[in-house]
This record gives C-alpha cells, structure tokens and sequence, in this order.
C-alpha cells in the first residue's frame, strides 16, 4: 500500500511563500515610488533669491530680492557686512558704511517670499543720498549681504550680495 500512495504536494506553503514575496515587492517599491516624488517635489518646489539692483542716471538707486524659483522662500537670517565686519542690524550697518539710515527706505527682508514676490531691501529716498557712478561702486565693494533661506522641504540655500 506504501508503493501506491503518492506523497501530496502542500501547495498551501508555496501560496503563502508567494503572496510574501509579492507583498514584500509592493512595499519595496511604494517605497521607492514615495521617495521619488518626494525628491521631484523639491526640485519642483526650489526657490531661488536674486538680487536686483536699479541705478538711474540722477544718482538714485535701490536694491530688492526677488524669487525667481518655483517655489517659496523663508529667509531664516540676514547678515550685512562691511568691510568684512558683521552686523545683523541694518541701521547699524549703514552707520558703519558712513551713510544716514533715514537715507534710505527699507523693507522687511527676513521674510517668506512667494514665487515671483519683491522685497525692496535699499532705496534711496531723497537727492542728499543720491550718489555718482564711482561713489556708489567704491560704497557697493565695501559690501556684502549674506541671505540664508530655506524652501518648504527644509533645504537651506544662500544668497551672497556684494563684493566683500
């Protein structure tokens, strides 16, 4: 009776070992795939601060920040320095650039910037603050404005303005 009965195969343990190994290969790559996108997204969402500078024959000028990149910007600190002196005080930094605070408008540079938004950071408000072509190069290479932002993602990025 031994001769006759075949050996059954189980197949119950080769189904199980099957659906495992799929399921282990669904996870691995859901994994992938939210990796994937996630990287996507930052390099969809990556903001880029510019400065813009306006200068005008009558000796008038002014600087902004514009962000240029497809996503938005936090600005998480500012430096202004001179003559590789560091301030994180603005006025402060024009009274050691020999210039009068009350010369010039300014705005809130730390900020959160939106694609394509403008933040004006120097204008010169009045002609006793105007300055010529040689002048304001010999005041703009004593200068450097240093920008550390972040995008949505938390990546960090500078923006370095002048010469210094």
């Amino acid at each position: 009776m031994a001769e006759t009965e075949k050996k059954s195969i189980n197949w119950e343990k080769y189904t199980a070992l099957s659906s495992m190994l799929v399921a282990v290969c669904a996870l691995v790559i859901s994994i992938w795939q939210s990796y994937s996108i996630q990287q996507h997204n930052k390099l969809s969402l990556r903001p880029y601060l510019q400065p813009v500078f306006n200068f005008n024959a009558n000796g008038s000028w002014d600087l902004h920040i514009f962000n240029q990149g497809t996503g938005p910007a936090q600005v998480i600190d500012v430096q202004y320095k001179v003559d590789d002196q560091t301030y994180h005080d603005r006025d402060a930094f024009l009274i050691a650039l020999g210039e009068e605070p009350d010369c010039y408008s300014k705005g809130h540079i730390e900020r959160f910037y939106k694609v394509e938004d403008q933040q004006v950071v120097f204008a010169t408000r009045n002609t006793g603050c105007f300055k010529a072509g040689p002048e304001l190069r010999l005041m703009l290479n004593r200068i450097q404005i240093v920008l550390n932002y972040q995008s949505l993602y938390g990546e960090t990025f500078q923006l370095l303005i002048g010469e210094s």
